[in-house]
């Protein structure tokens, strides 16, 4: 019985400390949750206010530009047509450029200069407030939206040159900018961001043309000479591709013969039902960087119109080939020219390599060098267009030039024109000097190869002789 007693009592006891473990478990494993549920909530809320304050970073960085403390052109790109609304009329669109920073720039060293930068967008910021709102494109660029009617009635593009000509503090040194600004006025509906940029682009660039340190606003003129860049930059693109290019060639003659001694080669685009000359094209294919690839194709055509010549019973003492003063500074155009005067066996003497005196070269020594290593190659080197462009006397005395082209400008109406007939004996006079043979562009009449014939000149060209021909109408003229 007893025994029986003890063994109740001991399982009774075992019970309600098993019961009372489970109330404990429970509490235990309730007071866990509560924890984990709290401390994930808390690394919860801590992980989404660093991530907001993670995104505002980003945005600040996206948006905000560090050096000049205003925003930049990401933030005026994705909330163009929201700022737009908020004006509620029309706006100007103002981009500016500081005119040459670089010079300041390589000057102050880059920390004072980025302290310049500092102050003109601070000034800008000044200047536009409280109408109008100001962003850093890149550098040393600015875009500004002002309303229209606040302009007008602040007399706003008037003041902005002036405001910003005021001296600036960088450092010790007191800076005096300038400043090139093109204007577009928004009014549109739904206005795109890149649109308004390109016009107001286009209308600095056209400031800068111009001489810098002015406005000047988006015009239907502006907008007529983009479209005719835009078409021939893709009409010269075409013509590379289709190879719609082809060469003409204008003899030159010798004034004791009177017969054709030299040919120039002339580029030419037959594109759809017309022709486009130099005069058309360079220009173009030289600021879009096509320039190189044409040059190349004029001097393998030229090279090999050459040999065909020589084959077809028509020999020449020279035939003159146009490059473009942007080969001055390409090394690799040497190589090419010598490459391929090998390549058809032509004795470089029999070569004028011409470039026109309308370019200004940085460094005139670049010139010089160029012109050497030609004639050391065994070329010869003319000036085209001479007197029509930039320093003269200083390359007679700096460049050992073999020929000079007489500028056809000087040649028209010669007889009648006292002032031209001065300027063409003067340079024949000085042609003698320095021991360069001249050839004489642009004789049209009669009059005019008479008016010639008294002077030293060697050669004569133009179209009183013959105008510009084809590689099969050449050899029979010079048949003849």
């Amino acid at each position: 019985m007893a025994i029986l007693f003890e063994t109740r009592w001991t399982l009774s006891t075992i019970g309600n400390v098993f019961s009372t473990l489970q109330d404990i478990s429970f509490a235990f494993w309730l007071g866990l949750l509560a924890a984990v549920t709290a401390l994930f909530l808390f690394g919860f809320f801590v992980v989404l206010f660093n991530r907001k304050k993670a995104l505002k970073f980003y945005r600040n960085l996206l948006y905000d530009d560090a050096l000049t403390e205003i925003k930049n052109v990401n933030y005026l790109r994705e909330h163009f047509n929201n700022i737009l609304i908020a004006f509620d009329q029309d706006v100007s669109m103002y981009y500016l450029n500081i005119d040459n920073f670089k010079n300041y720039n390589d000057l102050l060293g880059h920390t004072l200069a980025n302290n310049l930068l500092h102050e003109v967008a601070s000034r800008l910021k000044t200047i536009v407030e409280p109408y109008g709102t100001v962003y850093r494109m890149h550098s040393d660029h600015f875009i500004l939206l002002y309303p229209s009617k606040a302009d007008i009635d602040h007399n706003f593009s008037n003041n902005l040159l002036g405001a910003l000509k005021e001296p600036y503090q960088a450092g010790v040194h007191t800076i005096k900018l300038t400043t090139s600004i093109g204007r577009y006025v928004i009014n549109a509906k739904n206005p795109r961001f890149n649109d308004c940029l390109l016009r107001s682009e286009l209308a600095l660039q056209e400031a800068k043309m111009l001489g810098k340190d002015q406005i000047v606003y988006y015009s239907s003129t502006i907008k007529r000479k983009n479209h005719d860049a835009f078409s021939m930059y893709r009409l010269i693109k075409d013509a590379l591709k289709d190879k719609q290019f082809f060469l003409e060639y204008q003899p030159i003659i010798e004034r004791n013969t009177m017969k054709i001694v030299g040919l120039e080669s002339l580029i030419r685009i037959q594109h759809k039902d017309r022709v486009y000359y130099p005069q058309e094209i360079i220009a173009y294919a030289e600021k879009y960087h096509l320039i190189e690839e044409i040059d190349r194709y004029v001097v393998n055509e030229s090279f090999k119109a050459f040999k065909r010549f020589d084959s077809a019973d028509c020999p020449l003492e020279f035939m003159s080939v146009n490059i473009s003063t942007t080969e001055i500074k390409n090394k690799a155009f040497i190589d090419y020219i010598v490459e391929q005067a090998e390549l058809y066996e032509i004795e470089p003497s029999k070569i004028t390599v011409e470039f026109t005196e309308t370019y200004s070269p940085e460094d005139f020594s670049k010139e010089a060098n160029f012109i050497k290593t030609l004639q050391a190659h065994g070329f010869q080197v003319a000036i085209d267009d001479f007197g029509s462009g930039y320093s003269s006397m200083i390359r007679l005395s700096q460049n050992q030039l073999d020929k000079i082209k007489i500028d056809r400008s000087f040649i028209t109406d010669i007889t009648k024109n006292k002032a031209n007939q001065k300027i063409v004996k003067a340079i024949i006079n000085l042609s003698e000097t320095f021991g360069l043979e001249v050839i004489v562009e642009g004789v049209e009449t009669e009059d005019d190869l008479n008016f010639i014939k008294d002077m030293n000149v060697k050669y004569y060209q133009g179209y009183y002789f013959h105008k510009s021909l084809s590689e099969n109408v050449c050899i029979k003229t010079i048949r003849k």
